[in-house]
């Protein structure tokens, strides 16, 4: 049961978690021992690879049973997080609109402000296990690369460093964007309410207008980070083949892994554009005046 007065006065990241930190924590700890089993999978196909060549189903077996036991954590875990995140919701959203009914506010801003706490809540529910999930995949793939090949993950780690400055440096801009969307999505009810067209056109294609802005920079982050990976997987099959001294299994579990890492790079930088969004709108409903953004 939630304590009310533990409610911040808005939303925020940090407030969500300290409120409900052991409902919370008891979605990540099987989370977490869910995605043990996605670190050691391409090694462990990678053994069964080599234990078939050597006529031996041991191999095979072993990764049949950590298989079943990740499929077991994974429907626990989602049937826990569905009761936990739709609590949440209920809770928030309540607190959000008795504020809003207590401080007066107009209808409009009140049913945007609800809005918000749903898109706030499926961050923790859909973008923190992803972000959760890739950065397994991106420590998990690094370190099982330095057993198998160094000079392959010092690559890995180079390109890693490349792809962090690629979205530090749009940080920035990704905010003001998303300023500039929420700002123009609270007038939506008043502007509908007032019906008049051509002031709904405009507002609808200044929707529209925030949203394409966020797009193209999400594709030119996609862009070069895509260059990155690809870069990054001819330099694998290069060491690797060169080598001269894998087994194909090793092989295998190698290429796994930096495909892994490549998966995990493209999701991290889109949950992270989705903590800006939600940060930005935990600060609009804490009351926290934000910067004026124009197009």
């Amino acid at each position: 049961m939630s304590d009310q007065s533990a409610m911040p006065e808005g939303l925020s990241h940090a407030g969500i978690v300290k409120r409900y930190r052991w409902a919370i924590a008891g979605t990540l700890a099987l989370l977490s021992l869910e995605n043990l089993f996605t670190v050691i999978e391409p090694w462990l196909l990678g053994r069964a690879i080599d234990s078939l060549i050597g006529d031996s189903f041991l191999g095979i077996v072993i990764y049949l049973a950590a298989a079943v036991i990740a499929m077991a954590l994974g429907v626990s875990r989602r049937l826990y997080d569905t009761r936990i995140y739709g609590r949440i919701y209920r809770e928030s959203a309540g607190d959000v609109a008795e504020r809003q009914f207590t401080n007066e506010k107009p209808t409009a801003q009140t049913a945007a402000h609800v809005g918000f706490v749903q898109e706030f809540v499926d961050f923790f529910e859909h973008m923190l296990p992803a972000a959760i999930v890739s950065i397994f995949m991106l420590l998990g793939s690094i370190v099982m690369m330095a057993i198998i090949s160094p000079l392959l993950c010092l690559g890995t780690v180079v390109v890693a460093g490349l792809i962090a400055a690629i979205f530090g440096v749009s940080a920035g801009k990704i905010n003001r964007l998303n300023t500039g969307l929420n700002d123009e999505f609270e007038r939506q009810v008043d502007i509908l309410d007032a019906r008049e067209i051509l002031s709904t056109r405009t507002h609808f294609f200044s929707l529209v207008r925030w949203r394409i802005q966020l797009s193209d920079l999400e594709a030119r982050n996609f862009g070069g980070v895509f260059l990155l990976t690809f870069m990054l997987t001819a330099f694998a099959v290069w060491v690797l083949v060169s080598a001269g001294d894998k087994s194909t299994g090793e092989i295998f579990a190698a290429l796994s892994y930096v495909l892994q890492f490549s998966q995990s790079v493209i999701i991290l930088p889109y949950t992270y554009q989705q903590f800006l969004r939600t940060s930005e709108i935990g600060t609009r409903l804490s009351g926290i005046p934000t910067d004026d953004t124009t197009g």
